[in-house]
């Protein structure tokens, strides 16, 4: 299903794949909830700049696959797959589905799913 949140979704893993931090966010509504896989939950620009701070310097290098999704304009699941690129060459491969929720052209909750025991 092509629809308004696959399309956004694919635009903010193009901005995640800039590695942009600012561009990043721009997707995200100012009080926005992200939520991992090990069940922590970050709230804000502020607290969800941590996360993509610490990819972007662990994995310098990412590429992004947009599978299948499910839902509608507003909410739904996308899943991925992800190639990550260590400094030191190593690489991770790493699939996950996101279950995300948009108003207008912000994510107001993302919620990934990915195996952690990949790190």
């Amino acid at each position: 299903m092509k629809n308004k949140l696959t399309k956004l979704a694919r635009e903010y893993w193009t901005a995640e794949e800039s590695r942009d931090i600012k561009a990043i966010l721009s997707f995200f509504s100012k009080d926005a909830r992200w939520t991992g896989p090990d069940g922590v939950t970050l709230v804000g620009h502020d607290e969800i700049r941590t996360f993509y701070e610490k990819s972007a310097t662990a994995y310098p290098t990412l590429s992004v696959d947009v599978m299948r999704s499910y839902g509608n304009k507003h909410e739904g699941t996308v899943e991925w797959k992800a190639k990550l690129t260590a400094p030191d060459g190593r690489v991770l491969d790493l699939s996950g589905v996101n279950i995300m929720k948009r108003k207008r052209n912000k994510f107001t909750e993302l919620t990934a799913y990915f195996n952690l025991g990949a790190f």
